[in-house]
């Protein structure tokens, strides 16, 4: 078994393999992945911080509204 050819079709890696090096006796394809970067998760401290604000927030609003 040989790799008679390899090529990209779309978002597809294929690969044609070979069992006498002439005709292509099966084709396997697969998916190329797409590196998706990840986002860094808050930190405790973050979610503190937000908490305060949120809340100094909430409590300014309420002195206005009386």
């Amino acid at each position: 078994m040989i790799i008679l050819n390899e090529y990209i079709e779309g978002n597809m890696n294929v690969i044609e393999y070979s069992r006498d090096g002439v005709t292509v006796s099966h084709v396997v394809k697969t998916t190329i992945q797409v590196d998706v970067p990840i986002e860094p998760q808050p930190t405790i401290e973050d979610l503190q911080m937000q908490t305060l604000l949120n809340t100094e927030y909430l409590v300014a609003l309420a002195e206005i509204k009386g």
